[in-house]
């Protein structure tokens, strides 16, 4: 893993790790919708929650649909998407499968900043992760989500959110 890439997963980590700590107990229900290589994933579950990881190819738990899940409705307490909302229409699904007064945890690039990622992977500090299928691209302080806190990172070239259900 490049250097700017492990940093970036730490950090985005480390925020999650500090918002769970501080507002639910390790028996709430977890989703992380496209969880890619299961990074965070096993974090969560090596400190003893309750997750389960969802994408559209192996290493997931479950290989699904992240713009039509098999869940119902109001299920889950927490639901983490980090780097997918910005490829799929996969917001009101989402929003369909959170409990009311569940956690959003989000984190997508900072639209207009794309090049800037570009630089980063070609002088080798960063991965090249699909940057170029942003076809869903947005401000997450846009989302139909009640704001806890959004915060700028990476030179602002990312946006990482904490949203609630109303």
């Amino acid at each position: 893993m490049k250097f700017l890439t492990r940093y970036v997963a730490y950090t985005r980590t480390s925020l999650i790790l500090r918002e769970l700590k501080r507002s639910v107990d390790k028996n709430v229900k977890i989703l992380d919708v496209g969880c890619g290589n299961c990074y965070i994933l096993n974090k969560l579950r090596s400190k003893g929650y309750n997750i389960i990881g969802v994408d559209r190819k192996p290493p997931c738990d479950i290989k699904m649909d992240v713009t039509n899940m098999d869940f119902p409705d109001n299920y889950f307490d927490v639901i983490i998407s980090t780097e997918v909302i910005e490829h799929c229409n996969c917001v009101q699904e989402i929003k369909r499968v959170l409990k009311k007064g569940g956690l959003f945890f989000v984190s997508t690039p900072q639209p207009g900043t794309d090049w800037v990622r570009s630089i980063l992977i070609n002088i080798g500090l960063l991965e090249n992760q699909e940057f170029d299928q942003h076809n869903f691209l947005v401000d997450i302080e846009t989302l139909p989500f009640k704001k806890i806190f959004v915060k700028r990172m990476f030179f602002g070239t990312s946006q990482f959110g904490v949203f609630t259900t109303q």
